[in-house]
């Protein structure tokens, strides 16, 4: 079994990006997903520099901070505040020019280019309004991958990704891991356990790359006044630091892969592993 762990928000602020650092640094984090329009973007591109074995994605379908894009060029995506003014109501997704959309998210990419060297390594797409088919657009001029993911649900794959078929990306169960994270259900919070939510749905004799993704970082005034996951955030740092969590790993002989390493069959990730001489390397008697 290979193991895609990937830190969703990166980018967030400065302070949540110390959190998933740490989870980068100190735990199995192999992919980050990057907002690039959020007020800690520069200082997390900056900093992943540093660590080219981690797989650097675009986030998708969040839009939660500033367009990037002159507001002027893009007036159907921004309040009065001149922010994206469907953060807190998707439905205003919708109404977004389509050509808008294009300059809007053209002006992301070319963020991450000038600013990383390279555009993301893949993204996601979650529908079909202006904003995804502006996106689908953007992601084949720019050559993102974004339709690559098995997605199986009790055991019985729910569709067929149009690229990477080979690949066997696999994403397991739905939001019920997150059940507890939310204000909506915070009662629930003690029972949030990122570790025994691996040994309980993850099969290591299973074939495929299996992607789980998290919330790694640390908060600050801004992230909990602005979202509704606040302390899930930094249990899931603790969680992908923990201990018992590598044990399982290890005890498993699971592969940790990077989404860029499953997409193209690279070792990136368990090379830096065997060069750090750490005990989570897998020995394929690969190497690139």
């Amino acid at each position: 079994m290979k193991l895609i762990v990937k830190a969703d928000d990166y980018g967030y602020t400065p302070t949540y990006n110390d959190g998933t650092i740490k989870a980068i640094e100190e735990g199995v984090v192999t992919t980050v997903d990057l907002m690039l329009d959020t007020p800690g973007v520069e200082d997390a591109i900056e900093r992943i520099k540093a660590y080219p074995w981690v797989s650097v994605g675009w986030h998708s379908g969040h839009y939660w901070g500033a367009p990037v894009a002159d507001p002027k060029l893009i007036p159907s995506m921004v309040n009065t505040e001149g922010r994206f003014k469907f953060r807190h109501n998707p439905k205003a997704k919708e109404t977004v020019d389509f050509h808008e959309a294009l300059i809007e998210l053209r002006a992301e990419v070319e963020r991450c280019i000038r600013l990383l060297g390279r555009a993301p390594d893949s993204t996601r797409l979650h529908g079909t309004g202006p904003l995804d088919q502006a996106k689908k657009i953007i992601c084949e001029e720019y050559g993102i991958p974004y339709d690559y993911i098995h997605n199986v649900r009790d055991g019985v794959i729910q569709n067929e990704p149009t690229q990477f078929k080979e690949a066997q990306i696999i994403t397991v169960g739905g939001r019920n891991k997150y059940i507890g994270c939310g204000i909506e259900d915070s009662a629930q919070f003690p029972e949030y356990n990122p570790v025994r939510w691996y040994k309980e749905n993850c099969d290591p004799s299973q074939e495929g790359a299996f992607i789980t993704a998290w919330h790694p970082g640390f908060l600050d005034d801004y992230i909990v006044q602005e979202s509704s996951f606040t302390a899930c955030r930094a249990r899931d740092v603790w969680a992908l630091c923990s201990p018992e969590l590598k044990a399982w790993i290890k005890a498993n002989n699971i592969e940790l892969v990077s989404l860029r390493d499953a997409l193209y069959g690279r070792h990136d990730y368990q090379n830096h592993l065997r060069v750090i001489g750490s005990e989570l390397a897998v020995r394929t008697g690969k190497v690139d």
